[in-house]
C-alpha cells in the first residue's frame, strides 16, 4: 500500500468496539488520543463552512464550547457528531480523519427550504408532551429540541407520511424518557417547577 498512512480512528472518535483499523498512530500527551493538527484544521474548515461554532454545534446537538474542544483536541469527539458535521459540510469521514479525499463543495444551507408544517407539528408535539407530563420546558429549549428533531426527521426521509410516523415515534420515545427521568430523582431531568 505504498506510503499510505493509516489512522486508528477509534482513539479520536468513539467508534463501535468491533471496528478494525490497521495501524494506530501515536499522539501528543496533552491532546485527545488520535487527534492531530491536520484533523483540527479540517474540523475548523467544516465549522467555518457551516456558519461558525454556534451553527455547527446545533447540527451536532452539543455546545459550541464542546465543539471547540473537539477541534482543538482537548476532548474525544463522538462518531455521530463528526459524521453529522461531515455530512452537513459535504465532506466524507475519510477526508475529515485522513485528508486524502478530494474536497467537495459544501451544500448551500442558506437555500434550504423549511417544511413549516412539519416544523410546527414537531414543535407542537414536543410542547404538548411536556405539558401533558407536567414538565416545564423553556421556550428556547423547546426551539432547540424541535430544531434537532426536525433535522433528524428531514434527513431520514422525504416521504411526508413517513415523516409523520417518525414524529409519532419520537413522541413515544420522549414520553418514555420523561417517565424514566421521573423515576430517577436527583437527575435534574424533570423540572422542579413541574406541577
Amino acid at each position: 500500500m505504498g506510503g499510505q498512512k493509516f489512522v486508528d480512528v477509534r482513539i479520536f472518535i468513539d467508534m463501535p468496539k468491533d471496528y478494525e483499523s490497521p495501524e494506530p498512530i501515536p499522539t501528543s500527551v496533552d491532546k485527545a488520543p488520535g487527534w492531530s493538527p491536520e484533523v483540527g484544521t479540517r474540523l475548523k474548515e467544516m465549522i467555518t463552512a457551516l456558519g461558525g461554532p454556534t451553527q455547527a454545534s446545533t447540527i451536532v446537538g452539543i455546545t459550541a464550547e464542546q465543539l471547540s474542544k473537539w477541534r482543538d483536541g482537548r476532548a474525544k469527539a463522538s462518531f455521530a457528531g463528526v459524521s453529522a458535521l461531515a455530512q452537513a459540510a459535504g465532506k466524507s469521514l475519510d477526508w475529515v480523519l485522513m485528508g486524502n479525499e478530494p474536497r467537495t463543495t459544501p451544500p448551500d444551507h442558506t437555500l434550504a427550504i423549511i417544511d413549516e408544517e412539519l416544523l410546527g407539528r414537531v414543535t407542537d408535539a414536543i410542547s404538548r408532551l411536556y405539558r401533558d407530563e407536567r414538565v416545564s420546558l423553556a421556550p428556547i429549549d423547546l426551539g432547540r429540541l424541535a430544531g434537532r428533531k426536525y433535522t433528524e426527521i428531514v434527513a431520514a426521509t422525504d416521504d411526508p407520511a413517513e415523516r409523520l410516523a417518525m414524529l409519532k415515534l419520537i413522541t413515544v420515545q420522549f414520553r418514555a424518557e420523561l417517565h424514566a427521568s421521573a423515576a430517577e430523582p436527583g437527575t435534574g431531568k424533570r423540572s422542579a417547577s413541574a406541577s
